[in-house]
């Protein structure tokens, strides 16, 4: 039946896997960073799959060499097949098998890392990576094969990925006490006029929304410090000094007594509906893989 497989010489699990890892990294430089042999190495046995299947695997853009379009093809095929002989291996030794998940750097701190423990594991113990990626880097990589499951806004679900949804993140405007002091009032126009703010900026479709947001209450948006993802901010927050726009999810992590929460109307429009998402092909490869989706989409319901 796969007599064509066997009659040549050039394909093997080792040569797969360093194709896959080739992928991963983007080139043979990045899999092999200061290691001229190995780099070597890696040329060759990626050579010989091109021997073997006919077709240029990799190909050299400059001094980089890097994989073409079929070589990615052979990739995420390869990664397919070497994950389910992993399962199977685990199974067969009742080892327990490992499944990743992304999401950015909040929802993993706030959401999925305090309720994995929830997790009801079935017929065979699991373990898992998490990952903190932006939102189009696991999308990429949901298509790609190199990660199972990732928590990103609905908006943002690519075309052929299934997606589940869990529920919405609201944002509140969070003041330290002692801040209190620099307003008249407690509302949201009031705080984000005259209070010291701390901004999550990076996330342009936030910043653009929070931007407009500020314009809308009559203020200027202009963050004294401006940081790379909401527990930085938080860390801020907890200094006493700034006041800050930050998931509601945040607040577990925060004493009632220190602080003074706003919730508005407002801050609304700054709601992000949130869904699990995975690859088809996933369950497909991997038949444990439906039962732990719906687990996650059970333990993380937003409320």
């Amino acid at each position: 039946m796969f007599e064509p497989l066997f009659s040549e010489r050039g394909l093997s699990l080792d040569r797969l896997k360093v194709l896959v890892e080739v992928h991963d990294s983007g080139s043979i430089a990045q899999a092999a960073p200061g290691d001229p042999v190995r780099q070597s190495q890696f040329s060759r046995q990626l050579r010989e799959l091109s021997e073997f299947f006919g077709v240029e695997v990799a190909k050299r853009q400059g001094k980089i060499l890097k994989l073409t379009t079929r070589g990615a093809r052979l990739a995420e095929l390869a990664r397919e097949q070497l994950r389910t002989l992993q399962d199977f291996r685990s199974e067969c030794r009742t080892d327990s098998v490992e499944y990743s998940i992304a999401a950015g750097d909040n929802l993993l701190q706030w959401l999925v890392l305090p309720r994995l423990g929830q997790v009801s594991h079935g017929k065979s113990p699991m373990r898992f990576s998490t990952y903190n990626h932006r939102t189009n880097e696991i999308v990429q990589h949901l298509n790609d094969g190199r990660i199972d499951f990732g928590l990103i806004r609905r908006d943002a679900v690519g075309e052929g990925l299934k997606s589940a949804p869990l529920g919405d993140v609201p944002f509140v405007a969070v003041i330290p006490r002692k801040l209190v002091s620099l307003v008249q009032r407690l509302t949201l126009e009031e705080v984000l006029a005259k209070v010291p703010l701390v901004a999550q900026t990076t996330d342009g479709q936030f910043a653009q929304k929070l931007r407009a947001l500020t314009e809308e209450c009559g203020a200027v948006f202009s963050p004294t410090i401006a940081c790379q993802s909401f527990p930085h901010a938080l860390s801020a927050v907890r200094s006493g000094s700034f006041a800050a726009i930050l998931p509601k999810l945040a607040l577990t992590e925060l004493a009632p007594v220190d602080y003074v929460v706003i919730e508005s109307k407002i801050l609304d429009q700054l709601k992000r509906p949130i869904v699990l998402v995975w690859n088809p092909r996933l369950v497909a490869v991997r038949p444990g893989a439906a039962h732990l989706a719906a687990e996650l989409r059970r333990v993380l319901q937003l409320k």
